[in-house]
């Protein structure tokens, strides 16, 4: 048994009182890491294509009802190491289209059945051991296609408001948290050498008049979170 099966049936409202200082719902966050992908790959005109998106570490499917909806042609395979979580994201998207779910162990070989165009990382490594950082990323590597895109998002450590509520959180009892330059680190060793880092989610819902003003400062190194946009 993982961690996360212990929370699985529990994670969504473990979220929610989690996340409840900022005002938002953890849903929000959700939409807010798709809605960047799809940003990022709008500039390149592949956000309307037909896709193969990889969810690594997919949860109880969180991710996947905005994944459809900003990507309607696209096909998703979500994995995850939680057996039990695995079982609720399939209960949970069981009426979306061209979404799949599967397993495999821990410290285990990534299924290779075939490669994306974008692999999906939400707040996963946090939660692996720094020693395996690497070798994920380098069998991630070879599941991308040429010109696909590794999004990998992470919470910032340089943000006092984020350690605080990441210590005080259950399921992240076991989390180390990443900082960017290190992030930058794993993804150059394990091979990918275009990497793009912007920091995101600076204002709490009462000051979300404010959010326009975000992509302006993507490079500032204040946000609750940060992601980088990895390729070959």
């Amino acid at each position: 048994m993982t961690e996360f099966d212990r929370y699985a049936l529990e994670y969504e409202h473990m979220h929610a009182e989690n996340v409840k200082p900022s005002g938002y719902e953890p849903s929000y966050f959700d939409e807010y890491k798709v809605k960047e992908i799809h940003r990022q790959l709008l500039l390149s005109d592949e956000a309307n294509k037909p896709l193969k998106i990889l969810n690594f570490g997919c949860g109880i499917g969180k991710s996947e009802l905005f994944l459809t909806s900003y990507f309607p042609n696209a096909k998703i395979m979500g994995i995850d190491v939680s057996v039990e979580s695995v079982k609720l994201a399939r209960k949970y998207n069981a009426g979306l289209p061209n979404v799949e779910f599967d397993t495999f162990e821990e410290g285990g070989e990534i299924p290779k059945h075939q490669k994306y165009d974008v692999i999906f990382i939400a707040n996963v490594f946090h939660h692996i051991p720094h020693e395996h950082h690497v070798g994920i990323l380098k069998q991630l590597l070879e599941i991308i296609t040429d010109n696909g895109s590794l999004f990998l998002f992470e919470h910032n450590p340089h943000n006092p408001l984020t350690v605080r509520t990441i210590n005080r959180c259950p399921f992240d009892v076991d989390a180390v948290l990443l900082y960017p330059a290190y992030t930058e680190k794993i993804l150059k060793e394990a091979g990918f050498t275009r990497r793009k880092r912007r920091f995101t989610l600076f204002f709490p819902k009462y000051l979300n008049f404010l959010l326009q003003f975000e992509k302006n400062l993507a490079g500032l190194p204040l946000g609750a979170q940060y992601y980088f946009q990895a390729k070959k």
